[in-house]
């Protein structure tokens, strides 16, 4: 078969090149183990087909190159088979540095480079067999095939994986090294099965118009695009095909791209579903609250289509401009929810105790766990009022009640408000509702999914299983953020949430008790009761240190070498300490204290329903 090639034949006389519409470096350890597997379990003269590759020829002044040697190369975008030409390229450089170490492979190193990693033109200036897209392009050149390694770590997700591909190859041939002896053989046997038994099905794209189209059925297989790629690729695409003198909207679009990937990898961030998250979220801040018509990329191609601006390539560039320019402004806001201690978080609030209180408060919020239904006001807010700390704080003082009253403590989904939220966001954002509108609303829509009464009841009866509660952890936690007044709470969140209940939570009328000083103080129906109940549960550094133990016992003394309440450093042990006794009264005392500080923690202004006279959307109430 013509189209059928080997690696070595796919990169004679050829350069390639990745456009930068296309993703970024997505294979992870998974993939590379296959491929090094498929390629080592290969037999002797064998093929093995490893996929196509989709190329299409440049046709510009730089897409021709001519060597030391005198042989011309050309320059070759590829439209389809980019991370798996990537990873054979690292995989023959990862060799190439092994073989370079062996005296009889010196020159097969010399050939692996000159013929798929690097080439030096006629005046000697050197040129990447493989040129990876603006967003990995420096780092692939610089941080893995380069002898002389740049110091720039790397700073998006891409760049990770590009570095743990090259790791893994050198950790696997590594361990090949103890071959006694047969090592140059074997990377004689691992290059000679990638250069010429590997094959691709080759083909070359003559039509730039085709190119669009291929890639997006191309990439409807292997990896799952993101949303958020889909999009840029568009974009791109659009971007193209502008009739508009010295068109610079392309950068401007991978720049956008850039500041984004960067700022979620600066959150931590590794996650498809929280790119597409962001995605939905702009969407319905900016152009349509009803979740219901959000459809992905798609919504952006149905926005702007290409046959609705036929000989109107300035509208087409100002609304592309527009639409990137609020997403690269909205993802700083959403990377800051996503990770509040991130550096340069909410810089642009001069007011620094403010600051503080908002990074906090956004701690909060993220500790509830729910923050999908708050994205669209959120942003809504900061994009309007990007320096003002104070109408922030306020906005996301009431996301914060809301998420716990309704979400965590009465428990209800996550769509109830959902449409009035991402209204509210929509309107602030769209100049539809005043500020002080806005903060009115999400009041109603607090007491009208949280009233006061049901929040207020839910807490009234004994016997609840409390520690089985979803929302156990955040509740107890604040209260010892209460307790500690400002001061520093010793136990981090992150170890309370990682670890399990039973190492965090501990029973204070033990689960099982064994001890006579238990058995004499709550018979068989008051344990029932209070074992489980919200005033016989605490937050704890290490439950197994308490256990069964009797209640004074577990109280100590300050100057005790064991751990107890009275020593510990967590504020709500040592409240417990204070207690004498440990008694159904000690219990009801406590949860009455509880409760009273949470009804003051989480209490929000009462209004009069008619106050506000809107409906809450049917699509909220029928998902209850």
């Amino acid at each position: 078969m013509e189209n059928v090639l080997s690696i070595e034949e796919v990169c004679k006389g050829r350069l390639f090149c990745i456009p930068d519409y296309q993703r970024g470096y997505t294979w992870e350890k998974q993939q590379c183990e296959e491929l090094l597997e498929d390629i080592e379990l290969l037999p002797e003269k064998k093929e093995h087909y490893t996929g196509t590759l989709v190329l299409h020829k440049v046709k510009h002044t730089n897409g021709e190159i001519i060597d030391e040697d005198g042989t011309r190369h050309t320059t070759h975008e590829i439209v389809d088979g980019q991370q798996r030409l990537t990873t054979l390229i690292i995989l023959l450089d990862v060799i190439r540095r092994e073989a370079e170490k062996i005296h009889s492979l010196t020159k097969l190193a010399d050939g692996i480079k000159r013929k798929f990693i690097c080439i030096n033109d006629e005046h000697g200036s050197p040129h990447p067999r493989l040129t990876l897209n603006r967003d990995c392009k420096d780092f692939f050149e610089q941080g893995i095939i380069s002898d002389h390694s740049g110091t720039a770590g790397p700073s998006i997700a891409s760049h990770q994986r590009l570095l743990a591909a090259k790791a893994f190859f050198t950790k696997q041939l590594d361990e090949k090294k103890t071959l006694n002896g047969a090592f140059d053989e074997y990377l004689r046997n691992l290059h000679n099965k990638i250069t010429h038994q590997l094959k691709v099905t080759f083909y070359e794209v003559g039509d730039a118009a085709d190119v669009g189209v291929i890639f997006e059925v191309m990439n409807n297989r292997g990896k799952q695009l993101t949303e958020l790629e889909k999009v840029k690729n568009y974009l791109l695409y659009l971007a193209s095909k502008l009739n508009i003198p010295n068109n610079k909207l392309g950068e401007k679009i991978n720049g956008v791209w850039t500041t984004i990937f960067e700022g979620l990898m600066s959150t931590g961030s590794n996650s498809g579903a929280d790119e597409n998250q962001f995605l939905r979220a702009h969407w319905l801040m900016k152009y349509n609250p009803d979740r219901r018509h959000w459809d992905g990329s798609k919504s952006i191609k149905k926005l702007m289509h290409l046959k609705e601006y036929i000989g109107q390539s300035k509208q087409l560039s100002a609304d592309i401009s527009a639409y990137t320019q609020t997403l690269q402004d909205a993802s700083v806001a959403y990377c800051d929810i996503l990770n509040p201690h991130r550096t340069g978080a909410f810089t642009l609030f001069e007011d620094h105790k403010a600051r503080r209180e908002v990074i906090a408060l956004s701690m909060k919020l993220r500790r509830v766990k729910v923050i999908a239904p708050f994205l669209p006001l959120l942003f809504a807010v900061r994009l309007k009022y990007p320096t003002d700390a104070q109408k922030y704080l306020e906005v996301l003082s009431l996301c914060e009640k809301f998420a716990f009253r309704v979400y965590r403590f009465l428990q209800k989904r996550t769509h109830a408000g959902q449409s009035r939220l991402f209204a509210l966001g929509h309107q602030l954002y769209n100049e539809q509702i005043s500020y002080e509108g806005t903060i009115q609303s999400l009041v109603w829509l607090i007491n009208y999914y949280s009233p006061d009464k049901d929040w207020r009841d839910e807490f009234t009866p004994l016997g609840e299983n409390w520690y089985d509660w979803v929302g156990l952890k955040y509740f107890l936690y604040e209260y010892e953020e209460y307790l500690a007044g400002g001061k520093e709470v010793k136990l981090p969140w992150d170890v309370v949430d990682q670890k399990s209940l039973q190492e965090t939570i501990e029973h204070i009328l033990p689960q099982t008790p064994k001890n006579d000083y238990w058995k004499q103080r709550f018979d068989r129906d008051a344990r029932k009761k209070f074992i489980n109940d919200i005033g016989n549960l605490t937050l704890t550094y290490d439950n197994s240190n308490l256990g069964n133990k009797p209640f004074p016992d577990k109280v100590g003394s300050v100057k005790s070498n064991k751990r107890c309440y009275s020593n510990s450093p967590l504020f709500i042990e040592k409240e417990l300490a204070k207690h004498r006794e440990w008694t159904p009264t000690a219990v009801i005392k406590r949860r009455k204290k509880l409760i009273a500080w949470a009804l003051e923690r989480w209490a929000v202004e009462m209004l009069d329903t008619d106050e506000i006279g809107y409906d809450v959307d049917e699509a909220d109430d029928a998902e209850e």
